[in-house]
């Protein structure tokens, strides 16, 4: 298969997702990604919501049980906006790029963005244009995926294979797995045939990316995987709960 063709394909998934991640079906963000936002979320009732990379916009079903005043999505992917638009006709939403967004100043109250500021290279180019959108006081919730499983390196012990972040005990430096620290450009492939290309980073390069927009960080979280999980699937819950898929931060504009 010609893999290359395919990296970031958003439009040929994005029907795809949107039943998957509807009905459930999608575990990391069922039971891993969504839970560990939810718990983070602040006080949205009555305010401005911007939907960062929204895709086909699911998450909107989950910010409107908190009272915003309205919600906007933006995607680059035409596909998921379209899906988007058909399935959630009472909300707006545009095809744009999260690096130059179609919107005034002071224009939200509140970014929410699951899963996408790891599509950027440049970091702090986006979080400069999310400070920008956002109003006095605004805040901005999004996750990203954690090192501790998207940067390990994989291998093969005994026919089995791992996801491996760590060193030769007593080498002379030489054999290092995986690169925690780096923020570099991963290639990750699933299942399904799809095919992410991402710039993963360890979180201190999310705080210091934040504090030179001029953000300042409230909140910070590692995921783990919920109780819930054990009844679906034991392997994937026993798994997650202990290492990290996903962090999340969330930050307020620093006037």
């Amino acid at each position: 298969m010609n893999y290359d063709e395919k990296v970031n394909d958003y439009d040929r998934f994005a029907e795809k997702r949107h039943y998957n991640v509807t009905n459930g079906l999608m575990k990391s963000l069922r039971f891993v990604e969504k839970p560990m936002m939810l718990k983070m979320m602040p006080n949205i009732e009555g305010k401005r919501v911007l939907l960062l990379g929204c895709g086909t916009a699911e998450e909107s079903e989950l910010l409107k049980k908190f009272n915003p005043k309205s919600i906007t999505g933006i995607d680059l992917s035409e596909k998921s906006i379209e899906v988007a638009k058909k399935a959630y006709p009472d909300l707006d939403f545009y095809v744009g790029d999260m690096h130059e967004l179609p919107f005034d100043n002071n224009s939200f109250d509140f970014v929410y963005s699951s899963l996408v500021i790891n599509y950027a290279k440049d970091k702090e180019v986006v979080f400069k244009e999310i400070r920008r959108v956002l109003d006095d006081d605004g805040e901005f919730l999004f996750s990203a995926c954690h090192p501790m499983r998207f940067a390990t390196q994989n291998c093969e012990v005994d026919g089995k294979r791992f996801h491996v972040i760590g060193f030769e005990a007593g080498s002379d430096g030489k054999v290092v797995l995986g690169n925690y620290m780096s923020h570099s450009k991963q290639i990750n492939y699933f299942k399904d045939n799809q095919v992410l290309e991402e710039y993963i980073a360890p979180p201190s390069y999310f705080f210091q990316s934040l504090i030179h927009t001029d953000f300042l960080v409230e909140n910070f979280n590692e995921s783990q995987c919920i109780q819930e999980c054990k009844d679906v699937d034991l392997e994937y819950y026993t798994r997650f709960h202990e290492i990290p898929q996903f962090m999340a931060f969330l930050a307020k504009k620093n006037r």
